[in-house]
């Protein structure tokens, strides 16, 4: 029967090694570390923090969209607490949370998100000023509402103006063209004759549109843009009082439409009388759009809007707006087909029609707590590690000495063997055939030099295998 030395020196390495692979391989590997991002554009003195957060699953560089439930969202302004927000995240990651700034926002502004009582994120964000009315925007939409750059030739000249700064294929927009003459004066009752490639004129279909200025000298069209680039060909005439034969003066105007591809586009007329539903129509199939909505204090509310086939060949959804930002404070929303608001399809549609120019800004990056999150995996993943790599160690130490132990018994029973077979006397007092002095001397020496080469090669070799597995562990 084996003994339990012999036994344990077989069994040890295994058990080791298989206790080490397991706390390595399954709590000392690096698993997907979960953080959380906040986008948003708080301004200071707002009386809202409308934050968009987006919750990130990352390993080995990937990231993913992670759903995070129970979140909890806290901000402190110079100070002062603000409501709290609770809820989760959608399957894109990306959550609103709407927090109250009775006393309007001031630094420093520090967010705390937690998830499931654990702090998450705990940073604070700057906070940017306020933009006057008149500044332009990169944005499409509520910031261009000014004249259509063209091509102007004649006495008269034509002002053209897309009423809300940008324009969405297949859909109709309201076109505002304004003729004056040199100088500026308004031509009432100029005649206006229009055409367009790539759209059709409300009740005219792709043929050219008559139509006839205001008292004003304004007349109005509604165009339904069919591609992504339309052009507009207007010509106006105002006949003059002489003789018969006498020609008025005319001019001609050419350029091209803002139609924005890509667009996601704001039915005006969910506008209409108080502003309380938004009508979002996508033509092609997208899942969601995201919606910011702000004026002159900045972000005043985000949500995340459904899309879905509405049986016109359209993808739609609606935005019921709840009790917050005033119809004189939000003066514009960005429908964006990312969170991110950088697609080339992002417009910033005006609210009101008789609001003037409004200065949109896209979310930006406020904080980032992925990479403390990965650290905060890596710390864990490390200790668990050390953890492995003390079960390998202590094994190694162990198994050492049972191979010493082992090879000092298997000596002695050697050296009593001999020594009987010798002639000698072992140490269990048996007697032997007689052998010289000096050859009974070389004869144990050898049968304790190979005995001893041989366990120290084989311990060479065990702490070489420990050495090769705690190598590996450490490995990323």
């Amino acid at each position: 029967m084996t003994s339990m030395p012999n036994a344990a020196t077989y069994v040890l390495p295994a058990l080791s090694i298989g206790l080490a692979a397991l706390v390595i391989l399954g709590p000392g590997a690096q698993r997907m570390a979960t953080g959380v991002r906040v986008w948003g554009a708080p301004v200071a003195g707002s009386e809202t923090l409308a934050l968009r957060f987006e919750g990130v699953r990352r390993l080995h560089g990937a990231d993913d969209p992670a759903t995070l439930e129970a979140i909890e969202v806290s901000a402190t302004s110079a100070g002062s607490p603000l409501e709290r927000w609770s809820g989760a995240t959608g399957k894109d990651g990306i959550g609103e949370a709407l927090l109250r700034a009775r006393g309007g926002l001031k630094e420093p502004l520090v967010v705390r998100i937690a998830r499931d009582g654990d702090m998450i994120l705990e940073q604070e964000l700057p906070l940017l000023p306020e933009l006057p009315a008149a500044e332009t925007s990169a944005l499409p939409g509520a910031a261009h509402t000014g004249a259509l750059p063209g091509t102007a030739n004649g006495e008269l000249r034509l002002r053209v103006t897309a009423a809300r700064g940008a324009m969405a294929a297949p859909f109709p927009e309201p076109v505002r063209v304004a003729v004056e003459t040199e100088d500026g004066a308004p031509v009432p009752g100029a005649r206006v004759e229009a055409s367009a490639v790539g759209a059709d004129l409300e009740g005219q279909g792709s043929g050219p549109a008559q139509i006839a200025a205001d008292a004003r000298g304004v007349a109005a069209l509604t165009i339904k843009p069919l591609a992504h680039a339309v052009e507009l060909t207007l010509r106006t005439t105002r006949p003059q009082p002489g003789p018969p034969g006498s020609r008025g003066a005319s001019g001609t105007w050419e350029g091209r439409l803002p139609v924005i591809p890509g667009a996601i586009w704001l039915d005006p007329a969910g506008l209409a009388g108080g502003r309380t539903e938004l009508r979002l129509t996508s033509p092609a199939p997208k899942p969601r759009a995201y919606v910011s909505i702000g004026g002159a204090h900045g972000r005043l509310l985000g949500a995340v809007v459904p899309l879905a086939a509405d049986g016109a060949g359209f993808f739609s959804g609606t935005l019921a707006l709840p009790d917050g930002p005033s119809p004189d404070a939000a003066g514009w929303a960005v429908v964006a087909s990312d969170p991110y608001e950088q697609g080339a399809g992002t417009v910033a549609w005006p609210l009101s029609t008789a609001a003037g120019p409004a200065a949109p800004r896209r979310v930006a990056l406020l904080a980032d707590g992925v990479p403390a999150a990965e650290a905060r995996e890596r710390a864990r993943a490390s200790r668990a590690r050390r953890a492995g790599l003390v079960v390998l160690g202590a094994a190694g130490v162990a198994q050492m000495m049972l191979l010493a132990l082992r090879s000092r018994t298997a000596r002695r029973r050697l050296e009593a063997h001999l020594a009987a077979a010798s002639g000698g006397e072992g140490e269990d007092g048996s007697d032997g055939a007689p052998l010289s002095r000096e050859d009974r001397g070389r004869l144990l020496a050898t049968v304790r030099a190979e005995p001893l080469l041989s366990v120290l090669a084989l311990a060479a070799l065990v702490g070489l295998s420990f050495a090769a597995v705690a190598a590996l562990a450490t490995f990323r």
